[in-house]
């Protein structure tokens, strides 16, 4: 399986439900902001108010949950994040380089 089919049957197993459980809750204000962090760390900060989780891929397929500092990637490797909430849009995605 190559990594975008891998990522998006990741993606594909998360949002469904999420979408279902928060319809018609309202609009989201912002999205999660990505920014690296200490070595192997990135920062996935949630805007004030928002509810979002999310799910963090490195290129070496490592793969971690989580909001704040999410850690335990290959220094400098690329990470794809997958972020689901409860109101629209329900959906994020973003990528960044983790700390090296």
């Amino acid at each position: 399986m190559n990594k975008i089919a891998l990522r998006t049957a990741v993606a594909s197993a998360v949002i469904a439900p999420v979408m279902l459980l928060g319809a018609g809750a309202g609009t989201a204000t912002a999205a999660p902001i990505l920014t690296a962090g200490a070595t192997g760390t990135i920062v996935i900060e949630v805007p004030t108010g928002e509810s979002w989780n999310c799910l963090a891929l490195d290129s070496n397929f490592g793969l971690k949950g989580g909001v704040g500092h999410v850690g335990g990637f290959a220094a400098g490797s690329d990470v794809t994040v997958f972020c689901f909430g409860t109101t629209a849009p329900f959906f994020f995605t973003g990528s960044v380089k983790a700390g090296t």
